[in-house]
């Protein structure tokens, strides 16, 4: 009998091991399950963040092209607003600078030959007697 005693002992390491066997394979399967799904969770994880990359850009893109328009309307009110002082002060100066002295001169007319007076009337040319 001792010989079965020694065999049914084995039988029964057998089951045991049979079990731990086949509970592993069931956390085996549960794991590759859990696995799968964080699988796909990183996929939809991945796929969104570049969804979220690209909405990022074009709204970067946006708000560059933004600033870009009020910086142009910074700079050309300030142009203009340069021009405009500059020509309010060269119009100032040109305003407040001197008249210019006018000085008139009468010259006499030169004297005749023979030393007659000239006539008091200025004489007509040909093309007012025609009018």
């Amino acid at each position: 009998m001792v010989p079965l005693a020694g065999l049914a002992q084995c039988q029964r390491e057998a089951e045991e091991v049979t079990e731990l066997m086949k509970q592993n394979f069931a956390r085996a399967l549960e794991r590759d399950g859990r696995l799968s799904d964080l699988d796909s969770r990183a996929q939809e994880l991945r796929a969104m963040g570049e969804v979220f990359s690209r909405s990022t850009r074009v709204v970067a893109q946006q708000q560059r092209r933004g600033h870009r328009r009020w910086r142009l309307a910074a700079i050309g009110l300030a142009a203009f607003l340069l021009l405009f002082l500059i020509l309010v002060l060269s119009l100032a100066l040109w305003l407040s600078r001197p008249a210019p002295a006018v000085v008139t001169v009468t010259v006499p007319p030169p004297p005749l030959p023979g030393g007659t007076k000239p006539p008091s009337e200025p004489q007509l040319g040909l093309w007012e007697t025609l009018q």
